[in-house]
């Protein structure tokens, strides 16, 4: 047997695990219609711009480059924050003149878009927007994903711990659990309207009952001025703002993940990851770009009893500086710590690295692989 196959196997082997946490990113929804950060952010920009927003236009000017969407929440938020601590109605930045109101307006705008391409769905390669007449989101995926996870664990199922984390804002993997008749704890209470109870992980699981942790909020949380946190229905009239959403898609998110509900999910993150016993973490779709997470990620394998196995379904990006494919910095870093190296299994589209940063590849020279894809990993479990 290969090196290749010998790493194949061990693999297999954890995606068995008696013990699994799965992280999912953006990528496992792009198949179901809701886009990627700059697709998402070029539609936002144009349904911004349409609208005269002067002072998004003045925000565009000011920031280099090419910024997505976080970078403009973050800047607003940023002088938001400002202008708070000045007790202050305006400010001036590089010249350019912003009104407290004028900010809060356009980042309540953007939360409500967000949540409308989220909730509703857009394709870019095709041009077609869904609408609350004509959601265009399709759930099939994340079924699909779902009954293949469960169906390769039929036999352990009872003995086998699994907790989802995700950073979407989209209901699909709750939704998904919720079809394939699996209960979902995701920390409120009630039924379709429910209340932020963070009691509700703290109780005894059954054989069908799975935690689903929302790292980054979601489209169906609202912050209500006198009852708080609450998950409700879209579409009623006596929660009918969406800019009301509790989402934070921002680059200072980690300052917002200080805070309740974030800093108790984080914390439930944490604690699934510094545990002494063999585990698995299963990452798809996540693409290494929140430091907040991955910081957590890294603390825990490092600490000296820790046994976490960490299983990364990623596509090497194209590098121009090296005319070449290469993998996020932070996963390079990690397949060469001494301390866990040997722990850090990386899928992609080219074949398997291990330890020290090594590759290994199948035996079909130029084969390509599809598993760094939310339907190629499904594809692999079965």
């Amino acid at each position: 047997m290969n090196k290749f196959d010998e790493l194949f196997e061990q693999i297999n082997k954890h995606l068995d695990s008696t013990y699994q946490n799965w992280l999912f990113g953006a990528g496992v929804s792009l198949q179901s219609n809701i886009p990627l950060m700059h697709p998402m952010t070029k539609k936002i920009e144009t349904e911004l711009t349409g609208n005269s927003s002067d002072t998004f236009t003045k925000m565009k000017e000011f920031l280099p480059g090419s910024p997505h969407i976080e970078h403009y929440l973050s800047h607003i938020g940023d002088l938001i924050a400002l202008l708070d601590r000045a007790d202050i109605n305006e400010i001036t930045m590089n010249g350019v003149q912003y009104e407290y109101w004028s900010l809060y307006t356009l980042y309540k705008d953007i939360v409500r878009i967000i949540g409308d391409l989220v909730r509703f769905g857009y394709n870019e390669s095709e041009d077609k927007q869904g609408t609350i007449y004509s959601p265009i989101v399709e759930i099939k995926p994340h079924q699909e994903f779902i009954k293949k996870l469960f169906n390769r664990r039929s036999n352990l199922e009872n003995i086998t711990t699994i907790n989802f984390f995700t950073t979407n804002y989209d209901t699909l993997l709750e939704d998904a659990l919720s079809l394939e008749k699996k209960e979902v704890i995701d920390g409120f209470t009630g039924g379709a309207m429910g209340f932020w109870n963070p009691d509700e992980f703290n109780g005894r699981l059954n054989s069908d009952t799975y935690r689903v942790y929302k790292l980054h909020g979601s489209i169906d949380w609202y912050k209500d001025e006198n009852r708080g946190l609450i998950r409700c229905r879209y579409g009623t009239k006596y929660l009918s703002d969406n800019s009301n959403l509790l989402i934070y898609p921002q680059a200072t998110k980690y300052v917002e993940t200080q805070k309740d509900p974030f800093a108790f999910l984080f914390s439930k993150f944490r604690d699934n990851l510094n545990i002494s016993r063999d585990n698995v973490l299963v990452t798809c779709g996540y693409s290494f770009g929140d430091n907040h997470i991955n910081n957590e990620i890294e603390m825990a394998m490092s600490l000296p009893n820790n046994k976490t196995n960490l299983l990364v379904f990623i596509k090497e990006p194209w590098d121009d500086t090296k005319n070449d494919s290469s993998l996020p910095s932070i996963l390079l870093n990690w397949l060469d710590n001494s301390n866990f190296k040997d722990r850090v299994f990386v899928l992609t589209q080219k074949g398997i690295y291990n330890g020290d940063s090594n590759f290994y590849s199948d035996s079909n020279e130029g084969k390509e692989f599809d598993w760094w894809k939310f339907e190629g990993l499904t594809k692999l479990l079965d």
